[in-house]
């Protein structure tokens, strides 16, 4: 005789205990609505697919009634009436959770824990390093970890849960449709801006031929053609910024080459007396103090962009993040950039 097969048991609604669901069964289901589908979602929580997929599946017994509909050709899934009804208050069982973590965490400084921070290259290498000693001092049993990436790294690493904390330029324009100045959150994403105005600083050697003893007067985009401009990155958004100014313009301007790093701009512009360089203000603000290089004077005046933080909501919030994010808008290199005009 074969063997029967057991029918899975489900719960009635009205019978299933609130006793029966977990957080991580809450956490899929809501990583699912907001990442569209349980490839992202399980990406978004670091865990693989199939875990994700049995926590859904684990909660649909529990609750007794299905909470997705899968749509025909498997793209895509809408949620059931059930899921409807259970989406806001797992939201909010979710971040009382969050709360409850911070809470703790904030009791005591020496609570262990990792920050895992991603950021520009110019942000981690010009801001971030006067602020983490603090923020070691502040919380001694925590691990501060800095990456760096472009801004398509930092959006995607936070988005993608590998990080609590991302910090990237971006165009003052990139807000969205409300016209409120506030930027638009993606999926587990919380999107602050920090400096809302970062200049951008277009500057030479001193013996540079646009220089005239040892100062630099007015300097109109034609006077620039022909002459190398250094940038960090070879492609990416500040680098399209960059071209599009200068293309807006309808002038010959100068050469724009990519040098790799904002070291290697500073290097470039000092070792060649052609060479001008394009940076954030913060990145160049010891050097333009101490004189050995000079600001150019160009008009129209370089774009501006701002810094932008992205907070994941994915991962636990560490009381930290909010200090970082505190600390860089008082920190000195923040605001020289802010006196640029």
């Amino acid at each position: 005789m074969k063997p029967t097969r057991r029918k899975k048991r489900i719960v009635p609604l009205h019978t299933a205990s609130p006793s029966a669901l977990e957080i991580r069964q809450l956490r899929a289901f809501v990583a699912l609505v907001d990442a569209k589908r349980v490839t992202a979602a399980a990406e978004a929580l670091g865990l693989a697919q199939s875990t994700v997929s049995e926590a859904l599946a684990a909660l649909e017994r529990s609750i007794g009634a299905p909470l997705v509909l899968r749509q025909r050709g498997g793209h895509g899934f809408e949620l059931t009436e059930a899921g409807r009804a259970l989406l806001p208050h797992a939201r909010k069982i979710l971040a009382a959770v969050n709360d409850a973590h911070v809470a703790m965490v904030a009791t005591t400084s020496r609570a262990r824990a990792n920050v895992d921070i991603v950021a520009n290259e110019s942000v981690s290498s010009y801001l971030l390093p006067d602020i983490l000693p603090m923020l070691r001092q502040r919380w001694p049993s925590t691990r501060f970890t800095v990456s760096v990436a472009t801004c398509a790294g930092v959006r995607d690493g936070v988005a993608g849960g590998a990080f609590d904390v991302g910090l990237l330029l971006a165009e003052p324009t990139a807000d969205n449709a409300s016209g409120r100045g506030t930027p638009s959150p993606t999926p587990f994403t919380d999107r602050r801006v920090v400096i809302p105005t970062v200049p951008l600083v277009l500057f030479a050697s001193t013996s540079h031929p646009l220089v005239r003893g040892g100062a630099s007067g007015l300097v109109r985009h034609s006077a620039l053609a022909g002459y190398p401009l250094f940038v960090s990155d070879a492609a990416g958004e500040f680098h399209d910024l960059v071209h599009q100014f200068f293309r807006r313009e309808g002038v010959d301007g100068p050469v724009i080459e990519a040098s790799g790093s904002v070291e290697g701009v500073k290097k470039a512009v000092i070792t060649d007396r052609r060479a001008i360089g394009l940076l954030p203000a913060y990145s160049v603000a010891e050097e333009l103090r101490a004189a050995t290089i000079l600001r150019l004077n160009l008009r129209p005046a370089p774009p501006r962009m701002r810094l932008d933080a992205l907070l994941s909501q994915s991962r636990a919030r560490h009381p930290s993040a909010e200090e970082l994010l505190v600390a860089i808008v008082q920190s000195p290199r923040a605001s020289h950039s802010a006196g640029f005009k």
